[in-house]
Protein backbone atom coordinates (compact mmCIF):
# COMPACT_ATOMS: atom_id res chain seq x y z
CA UNK A 1 0.00 0.00 0.00
CA UNK A 2 1.31 3.67 -0.57
CA UNK A 3 -0.02 6.27 1.52
CA UNK A 4 0.92 10.14 0.12
CA UNK A 5 1.33 12.96 1.51
CA UNK A 6 2.14 16.68 -0.81
CA UNK A 7 4.57 18.54 1.81
CA UNK A 8 6.48 20.86 -0.90
CA UNK A 9 5.68 22.22 -3.99
CA UNK A 10 7.11 19.82 -6.76
CA UNK A 11 7.68 17.02 -4.45
CA UNK A 12 5.45 14.06 -3.01
CA UNK A 13 6.29 12.01 -0.19
CA UNK A 14 4.53 8.92 0.25
CA UNK A 15 5.04 5.80 2.11
CA UNK A 16 5.68 2.40 0.90
CA UNK A 17 4.45 -0.16 3.47
CA UNK A 18 4.47 -3.58 1.64
CA UNK A 19 7.32 -3.30 -0.32
CA UNK A 20 8.92 -6.49 -1.04
CA UNK A 21 12.51 -4.92 -0.29
CA UNK A 22 14.09 -6.23 -3.38
CA UNK A 23 15.96 -2.70 -4.18
CA UNK A 24 17.68 -0.75 -1.21
CA UNK A 25 19.89 1.64 -1.35
CA UNK A 26 22.28 2.46 2.56
CA UNK A 27 24.76 5.04 3.05
CA UNK A 28 24.67 8.85 2.11
CA UNK A 29 26.31 11.31 0.58
CA UNK A 30 30.02 10.81 0.44
CA UNK A 31 28.99 6.75 -0.12
CA UNK A 32 26.51 4.27 -0.85
CA UNK A 33 25.66 0.40 -1.79
CA UNK A 34 23.03 -0.78 -3.71
CA UNK A 35 21.39 -3.81 -3.04
CA UNK A 36 19.44 -5.80 -5.02
CA UNK A 37 17.34 -8.95 -3.66
CA UNK A 38 19.57 -8.57 -0.57
CA UNK A 39 22.68 -9.23 -2.71
CA UNK A 40 25.20 -6.56 -2.92
CA UNK A 41 25.67 -5.39 -6.14
CA UNK A 42 26.89 -1.97 -6.63
CA UNK A 43 29.08 0.53 -4.78
CA UNK A 44 29.61 4.46 -5.42
CA UNK A 45 31.48 6.76 -3.25
CA UNK A 46 34.08 9.51 -2.50
CA UNK A 47 37.79 8.27 -2.76
CA UNK A 48 39.30 11.09 -0.30
CA UNK A 49 42.07 12.47 -2.49
CA UNK A 50 40.13 15.70 -2.81
CA UNK A 51 38.98 17.69 -5.91
CA UNK A 52 36.02 15.23 -5.75
CA UNK A 53 37.01 11.86 -6.94
CA UNK A 54 34.85 9.55 -7.16
CA UNK A 55 34.75 5.62 -7.80
CA UNK A 56 31.81 2.84 -8.41
CA UNK A 57 32.48 -0.62 -8.64
CA UNK A 58 30.36 -3.66 -9.12
CA UNK A 59 30.01 -7.22 -7.70
CA UNK A 60 30.49 -10.22 -9.50
CA UNK A 61 28.33 -11.54 -11.60
CA UNK A 62 26.62 -14.08 -9.52
CA UNK A 63 24.08 -11.58 -8.20
CA UNK A 64 21.09 -10.84 -9.79
CA UNK A 65 20.77 -8.31 -12.06
CA UNK A 66 17.74 -5.42 -11.74
CA UNK A 67 16.66 -6.14 -15.46
CA UNK A 68 15.36 -9.99 -13.09
CA UNK A 69 13.81 -8.30 -10.47
CA UNK A 70 11.93 -5.38 -11.67
CA UNK A 71 9.11 -4.39 -13.72
CA UNK A 72 8.87 -2.78 -17.11
CA UNK A 73 6.73 0.30 -16.92
CA UNK A 74 5.24 1.51 -20.08
CA UNK A 75 4.01 4.49 -18.51
CA UNK A 76 7.75 5.83 -18.04
CA UNK A 77 7.99 5.94 -21.52
CA UNK A 78 5.43 8.72 -22.54
CA UNK A 79 4.21 10.19 -18.39
CA UNK A 80 2.87 13.46 -19.35
CA UNK A 81 5.54 15.34 -17.26
CA UNK A 82 6.33 18.93 -18.48
CA UNK A 83 8.91 20.62 -17.32
CA UNK A 84 9.28 24.60 -16.43
CA UNK A 85 10.78 25.99 -19.19
CA UNK A 86 13.00 28.22 -16.55
CA UNK A 87 13.77 25.89 -13.93
CA UNK A 88 13.73 22.71 -15.30
CA UNK A 89 11.43 20.61 -12.71
CA UNK A 90 7.97 19.11 -12.80
CA UNK A 91 5.58 18.43 -10.47
CA UNK A 92 6.37 14.76 -9.63
CA UNK A 93 3.69 11.73 -11.04
CA UNK A 94 1.31 10.17 -8.90
CA UNK A 95 3.34 7.03 -6.68
CA UNK A 96 0.46 5.19 -7.85
CA UNK A 97 1.55 5.23 -11.41
CA UNK A 98 4.85 3.85 -10.55
CA UNK A 99 3.14 1.14 -8.20
CA UNK A 100 5.03 -2.08 -10.37
CA UNK A 101 8.27 -0.75 -9.41
CA UNK A 102 7.96 0.87 -6.19
CA UNK A 103 6.75 -2.13 -4.48
CA UNK A 104 10.10 -3.63 -5.09
CA UNK A 105 11.69 -0.85 -2.44
CA UNK A 106 12.26 -1.66 0.92
CA UNK A 107 9.30 -0.67 3.21
CA UNK A 108 9.74 3.21 4.33
CA UNK A 109 8.72 6.79 3.55
CA UNK A 110 10.46 8.60 0.23
CA UNK A 111 10.18 11.80 -1.74
CA UNK A 112 10.39 12.04 -5.32
CA UNK A 113 10.84 14.86 -7.62
CA UNK A 114 10.88 15.04 -11.44
CA UNK A 115 13.59 17.38 -13.50
CA UNK A 116 15.51 17.81 -16.18
CA UNK A 117 19.24 16.55 -15.69
CA UNK A 118 21.75 19.26 -15.41
CA UNK A 119 23.83 20.22 -18.68
CA UNK A 120 26.66 18.33 -17.36
CA UNK A 121 25.79 14.73 -16.87
CA UNK A 122 27.78 11.68 -16.36
CA UNK A 123 26.73 8.36 -17.13
CA UNK A 124 28.70 5.61 -15.20
CA UNK A 125 29.15 2.14 -16.14
CA UNK A 126 31.32 -0.13 -13.75
CA UNK A 127 32.00 -3.80 -14.92
CA UNK A 128 31.66 -7.10 -12.54
CA UNK A 129 34.84 -6.86 -10.17
CA UNK A 130 36.19 -3.18 -11.53
CA UNK A 131 36.42 -0.41 -10.33
CA UNK A 132 35.49 3.18 -12.32
CA UNK A 133 37.14 6.51 -11.18
CA UNK A 134 36.26 9.81 -11.87
CA UNK A 135 36.50 13.73 -10.99
CA UNK A 136 32.45 15.15 -10.12
CA UNK A 137 33.20 18.01 -12.89
CA UNK A 138 29.10 17.89 -13.53
CA UNK A 139 26.14 18.01 -11.15
CA UNK A 140 24.67 14.64 -11.65
CA UNK A 141 26.06 11.21 -11.73
CA UNK A 142 24.57 8.00 -12.79
CA UNK A 143 25.28 4.51 -12.04
CA UNK A 144 23.95 2.08 -14.74
CA UNK A 145 22.73 -1.12 -13.03
CA UNK A 146 21.58 -3.13 -16.48
CA UNK A 147 23.39 -4.05 -19.53
CA UNK A 148 25.14 -0.60 -21.24
CA UNK A 149 24.71 0.61 -24.11
CA UNK A 150 21.45 -1.25 -24.11
CA UNK A 151 21.11 -3.98 -26.44
CA UNK A 152 18.00 -3.10 -28.20
CA UNK A 153 19.08 -0.51 -30.98
CA UNK A 154 15.89 -0.48 -32.28
CA UNK A 155 13.79 0.56 -28.93
CA UNK A 156 16.46 3.33 -28.65
CA UNK A 157 16.05 4.83 -32.10
CA UNK A 158 12.12 4.96 -31.04
CA UNK A 159 12.53 6.68 -27.83
CA UNK A 160 15.63 9.00 -30.01
CA UNK A 161 12.83 9.63 -32.34
CA UNK A 162 10.09 10.65 -30.20
CA UNK A 163 12.37 12.78 -28.42
CA UNK A 164 13.38 14.78 -31.79
CA UNK A 165 9.84 15.06 -32.44
CA UNK A 166 9.09 16.70 -29.05
CA UNK A 167 6.05 16.61 -26.97
CA UNK A 168 5.54 14.03 -24.34
CA UNK A 169 9.55 13.04 -22.77
CA UNK A 170 9.87 9.64 -21.68
CA UNK A 171 10.95 9.38 -18.00
CA UNK A 172 14.23 7.71 -16.22
CA UNK A 173 13.42 6.61 -12.62
CA UNK A 174 16.94 6.79 -10.28
CA UNK A 175 17.04 5.93 -6.95
CA UNK A 176 19.40 8.35 -4.39
CA UNK A 177 20.90 8.20 -1.03
CA UNK A 178 20.17 10.96 0.16
CA UNK A 179 18.36 14.30 -1.51
CA UNK A 180 21.82 16.20 -1.80
CA UNK A 181 23.32 12.77 -2.69
CA UNK A 182 25.00 13.59 -6.69
CA UNK A 183 25.34 10.53 -7.85
CA UNK A 184 22.34 7.78 -8.13
CA UNK A 185 21.53 4.16 -9.01
CA UNK A 186 19.76 4.13 -12.43
CA UNK A 187 17.01 1.52 -11.95
CA UNK A 188 14.61 2.17 -14.97
CA UNK A 189 15.49 4.17 -18.19
CA UNK A 190 18.52 2.52 -19.66
CA UNK A 191 17.36 2.48 -23.19
CA UNK A 192 15.72 6.05 -22.86
CA UNK A 193 19.06 7.23 -21.58
CA UNK A 194 20.90 5.99 -24.68
CA UNK A 195 18.24 7.82 -26.87
CA UNK A 196 18.36 11.32 -25.15
CA UNK A 197 22.29 10.92 -25.54
CA UNK A 198 21.90 10.21 -29.20
CA UNK A 199 19.06 13.19 -29.32
CA UNK A 200 21.33 15.64 -27.45
CA UNK A 201 18.91 16.53 -25.15
CA UNK A 202 18.78 16.84 -21.19
CA UNK A 203 16.81 13.32 -19.83
CA UNK A 204 13.80 13.61 -17.54
CA UNK A 205 14.62 12.16 -14.00
CA UNK A 206 12.24 11.27 -11.43
CA UNK A 207 14.70 10.92 -8.54
CA UNK A 208 13.29 8.44 -4.92
CA UNK A 209 14.94 9.42 -1.86
CA UNK A 210 14.43 7.58 1.65
CA UNK A 211 13.30 10.27 3.74
CA UNK A 212 15.75 9.23 6.22
CA UNK A 213 18.89 7.86 5.06
CA UNK A 214 19.68 4.31 5.86
CA UNK A 215 22.82 3.73 7.49
CA UNK A 216 25.25 1.18 5.97
CA UNK A 217 24.73 -2.41 8.14
CA UNK A 218 27.93 -3.53 9.74
CA UNK A 219 27.29 -7.07 7.71
CA UNK A 220 27.11 -5.74 4.35
CA UNK A 221 29.94 -3.77 4.41
CA UNK A 222 31.61 -6.93 5.70
CA UNK A 223 30.50 -8.14 2.66
CA UNK A 224 31.31 -5.42 0.02
CA UNK A 225 34.75 -5.86 1.19
CA UNK A 226 34.54 -9.14 0.56
CA UNK A 227 33.21 -8.82 -3.02
CA UNK A 228 35.25 -5.91 -3.88
CA UNK A 229 38.63 -7.17 -2.96
CA UNK A 230 38.22 -10.09 -5.14
CA UNK A 231 38.95 -11.11 -8.58
CA UNK A 232 40.07 -8.37 -10.94
CA UNK A 233 39.62 -5.58 -8.30
CA UNK A 234 42.36 -6.64 -6.13
CA UNK A 235 45.17 -4.38 -8.11
CA UNK A 236 42.82 -1.18 -7.33
CA UNK A 237 42.75 -2.20 -3.66
CA UNK A 238 44.69 0.78 -2.66
CA UNK A 239 41.25 3.44 -3.69
CA UNK A 240 38.70 0.90 -2.39
CA UNK A 241 41.01 1.01 1.12
CA UNK A 242 40.33 4.55 1.59
CA UNK A 243 36.62 4.28 0.63
CA UNK A 244 35.65 1.82 3.42
CA UNK A 245 36.99 3.36 6.61
CA UNK A 246 35.02 6.47 6.24
CA UNK A 247 32.00 3.83 5.49
CA UNK A 248 32.59 1.93 8.76
CA UNK A 249 32.29 5.20 10.39
CA UNK A 250 28.87 6.01 8.85
CA UNK A 251 27.99 2.32 10.00
CA UNK A 252 25.12 1.41 12.24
Amino acid sequence: MIRQSRPLARSVSFDVTDGHGVIEVTGGERGSLLLLAGDLEFLEANDGCGSMGWLAARAGTGGPGLSDVKYLIEWLGAPGLVPDPRTGQAEPPDPESLRPLLSLLSPGRYVMTAALAPHHLRVVHPRALQVRSWYADEELALVTTDAWPPRDHRAVRRYRDRIRAGGDLPALVALFPTAGSRVGYLLDGHHKLAAYEQAEVRPLVIRLVPQVPRPFRPDDLERAQAAFSDGPSRHQGDTLGRVFPSMWEESA
